[in-house]
């Protein structure tokens, strides 16, 4: 279990003393929020660069991002830095699925179309309109990143198993099944007493 929160004070401290030692992220949504307040310049360019940052799978791509940031405004990119990359960007965190699903995802992975050639049982070739993606389904990985980090499908690793006609259900991880959704809200999570009182 992880706790993702706005970085609120009074909820970093009430979730340490529920769940001591458990893990804390800063939500994507709220920390742009927060730039949007507190920086005044740049909004439309920043929105853009930071989102994409966030959700880039390779650190290339990530760093990209920050140094256009930083052009942007430099007082942003300090900002990320002291909340720490690891609480909000995918590649830095230390551990992975602590990243939200959203219905695009099915739609994604079925709009891409591939050519896939077989170099083994469990390595693929796939290539995207001009770019060569290696996809490894034995060891669950693809040189895009996603499928390593999301620990579920990314388009390159579908069309590999299309290709194999081959069901996906052993290559995502367990962290996506229904039964696993449910055992999240098992553990009761009891509100702190009014300090006041």
């Amino acid at each position: 279990m992880r706790v993702v929160s706005d970085r609120n004070e009074s909820i970093l401290k009430a979730t340490s003393i529920v769940y001591p030692g458990m893990p804390h992220y800063s939500c994507m949504w709220h920390i742009w929020t927060n730039i949007w307040a507190m920086f005044k310049k740049g909004h439309l360019k920043l929105s853009e660069l930071y989102f994409v940052a966030a959700w880039s799978y390779t650190l290339d791509e990530f760093n990209k991002r920050m140094s256009k940031i930083e052009e942007i405004d430099s007082r942003v990119k300090a900002y990320l830095f002291d909340i720490g990359y690891h609480k909000w960007y995918r590649v830095h965190a230390t551990v992975n699925r602590t990243w939200t699903m959203t219905s695009n995802i099915a739609e994604s992975l079925n709009a891409v179309t591939k050519y896939v050639r077989d170099l083994t049982d469990y390595i693929h070739i796939v290539i995207d309109g001009v770019r060569r993606y290696n996809v490894c389904l034995e060891n669950k990985r693809c040189s895009c990143g996603q499928f390593q980090l999301d620990e579920l499908l990314c388009p390159h690793a579908l069309a590999a198993l299309r290709h194999r006609d081959e069901s996906f259900e052993q290559y995502y991880s367990p962290y996506y099944t229904r039964a696993n959704l449910l055992r999240t809200y098992e553990i009761p999570v009891n509100p702190l007493s009014d300090e006041s009182k």
